[in-house]
Parts: structure tokens; C-alpha cells; sequence
């Protein structure tokens, strides 16, 4: 049978406003979620932030870590989302993990070409993938028989609402954009908190650990960063210009707080409800109420104390730890490597069965 090849035409425009987008990029940051486990990588044959000018074909490319369920999802200027994955040529959404796909995938029925329509501005791609099926994908399965490449929905603020069942099982999202028809005036950019482990969103997209160093458009951006202990900075707004490019952050609390003040001999791991904080000497923002503080150090009894912090005021709790007995640190050690060895049997006896597979 001869191939047909279809042509898909990308709205690709995005306003010359200095904030890139017609819309609120918070839209496109999911935050807070658990079972974050899927790696997802997304590329552009031409790379991140790449131009592309009106009758291009779009090389779009991603994997995942672990066999999946994958949408891929395109934001355009007004917020709107389309899906380019599945569609009605390319429809079996299931990949395996560890291997890389190109759209058309080899599982399509007709190979098709994503071809960019001349239309100024900047598109952001998101592909999102679950071990489980992708149940907001229903609605546009349903529409293949009239629109080859449905639209998700009409504004990107909803995306998350639209998506909410993926965040029950285990799940990835991945991110890339180009612009379309111009070639942007960008700077080399800094962002740096001070929280070494702080995730950093620019216009929605998450562009890694603080610091980060990347490319961004000159102009105006949105800029948020946060850390899994609630510690946060913006939403808010950043110019981007030539000499004006490194910029530093110190996150605040989204709760009520005071601080929590940590003092051991010896030094410790500190570990506040059960989660680690930080080593001894420690001091650092904790919420208003009741917690269990407690100090671990390999070779001493750990020591736990139960403190209340008052908002905007210091509590301070000092440990004293015991060393254990030599008896004690034997059998600690026989428990450590009783535990590495199941360790590796269990990577060992992964390794041979992906390898079947």
C-alpha cells in the first residue's frame, strides 16, 4: 500500500507582550504531587528553544524511564491545548520504557508530518506519562472521527484539573518550547536560591534544581521556586535584560511559622516528624504546633524530644547522645549489610528479568 503523508499545521504564535504568553504560565506547574517516578525526557530535532519558521517540519522526540502511558500536549499563545499524542493516525499511546520515540512513532498507520504554520511567538510542548491509562484522553479519542489532532481544552489554567487522575498512580512530565518564525533576543540567565534543592518554574516550565543557569528571552518572565518543605518565592515577575541577568532569591514559608533551633554533641542528623532537616548545629523555619524532634548519629543512640513552636518566635532544644556499646555496633552492622545484600539481589534479579523481557 502507498503512504499517504498528512500534513498537521501547529498554531505556533505566541503575543510580542515581553511575557512571552497570552496567559498565566502558573498553569502549566504541577507542584506538591507525590508519585512523581517517571523520568520524562521531550527534544526537538532543532533543540530547546530553537527557531522554526513557517513550512518546518517539527521533530519531536521523547522516552520515558519505565513502560508508560504518554500524551503529548501543545500549549499554544492563548493557553489552548491541543494534542499531538495519541491522534487518529497514531492512536496505540502505550511505550516502552527506556526507548526513544519519534513522531510519526512506528506503530502509526499512516506517517504524518508536523508542520509548522507561520505564526510569530513562542509554543510550549508537554508530555505527561503514567503507568496507568491516561483516563482525560477519553473525551478525545471520541473526536478522532472529525478532528485528526483534538483540542484538550480551551485554557491551560484548567490543565491540571483536566489531568488530576494521573497524579493518583505513578507519573512524569517533561517540557520543551521553541518560537516560531523570529529569532529571540535572549540572555544567558542565573536563578539562585537559597536552598540548594529549590525547584525552579520560569513561565510555567521547570527548568531544574536552583542554580540554574539557562537561555531566556529578554523581557519580562514569571518566576517561581519552591522546595518540598514548603518554602517558597513568587509567583513573580523578573526582567531579563544584558547586565541583568543573575538574579538571587531567599524563600519564605507558605505557613504560619516560627524557628526550630537544633544543637547536639556529637553533631547529628536532624529529623523533624520523621523527615530528614539538616545536621546539627541546625536552625531553620518550622511550623506553628507540635513536633517530634529527633538527632540520629551512626554509633549513638538516637535522641528524640517533642517541642511546640510559637509563630515568629525561637525554640531551642540542645541532645546529648550516648554512644552505643561495641555488641550494639556489631549488630548494627550485620543489619546494614543483611540489608545492601537484599539490595543488590533485588537490582540483580531486576536486571535479568528487563533483560527477558
Amino acid at each position: 500500500m502507498k503512504k499517504v503523508l498528512l500534513i498537521a499545521i501547529i498554531a505556533l504564535s505566541v503575543s510580542l507582550i515581553a511575557t512571552s504568553v497570552a496567559y498565566d504560565p502558573q498553569g502549566l506547574m504541577f507542584l506538591n504531587r507525590s508519585g512523581a517516578s517517571i523520568n520524562v525526557n521531550v527534544s526537538l530535532n532543532k533543540g530547546t528553544g530553537s527557531t522554526y519558521y513557517g513550512g518546518e517540519s517539527l521533530g519531536l522526540s521523547f522516552s520515558v524511564d519505565r513502560s508508560a502511558y504518554v500524551a503529548v500536549l501543545d500549549i499554544d499563545q492563548s493557553g489552548q491545548v491541543q494534542v499531538l499524542f495519541p491522534n487518529v493516525y497514531d492512536q496505540d499511546n502505550y511505550v516502552q520504557g527506556g526507548r526513544t520515540y519519534t513522531l510519526p512513532t512506528d506503530k502509526a498507520t499512516t506517517k504524518y508530518n508536523l508542520q509548522v504554520e507561520s505564526n510569530r511567538g513562542r509554543e510550549t510542548i508537554v508530555v505527561v506519562a503514567s503507568t496507568s491509562p491516561l483516563n482525560f484522553l477519553g473525551n478525545v479519542f471520541s473526536l478522532f472521527d472529525r478532528y485528526p489532532f483534538p483540542y484538550l481544552g480551551q485554557n491551560v489554567n484548567n490543565l491540571s484539573i483536566a489531568i488530576d487522575p494521573v497524579f493518583n498512580t505513578s507519573w512524569g512530565i517533561g517540557y520543551t518550547y521553541f518560537y516560531n518564525s523570529y529569532v529571540p533576543f535572549t540572555v544567558r540567565t542565573t536563578i539562585s536560591a537559597d536552598r540548594k534543592d529549590a525547584n525552579v518554574y520560569v513561565d510555567g516550565i521547570f527548568m531544574g534544581k536552583s542554580p540554574v543557569t539557562t537561555t531566556l528571552e529578554a523581557g519580562m518572565h514569571s518566576v517561581y521556586i519552591y522546595t518540598d518543605r514548603n518554602l517558597v518565592y513568587g509567583p513573580a515577575t523578573i526582567n531579563v535584560q544584558p547586565g541583568s541577568s543573575n538574579f538571587q532569591f531567599s524563600l519564605l514559608p507558605n505557613y504560619i511559622y516560627g524557628y526550630l533551633e537544633v544543637t547536639s554533641i556529637p553533631d547529628g542528623q536532624v529529623y523533624v516528624d520523621g523527615q530528614y532537616a539538616g545536621d546539627t548545629p541546625y536552625r531553620d523555619f518550622e511550623k506553628v504546633g507540635s513536633h517530634t524532634v529527633t538527632v540520629s548519629k551512626w554509633g549513638y543512640h538516637d535522641s528524640k524530644q517533642n517541642v511546640y513552636i510559637n509563630r515568629d518566635m525561637t525554640t531551642s532544644v540542645d541532645f546529648r547522645l550516648t554512644e552505643k556499646t561495641e555488641q550494639e555496633k556489631k549488630t548494627d552492622n550485620i543489619i546494614l549489610f543483611s540489608i545492601i545484600g537484599v539490595l543488590i539481589a533485588g537490582i540483580v534479579i531486576a536486571i535479568v528479568l528487563s533483560a527477558g523481557d
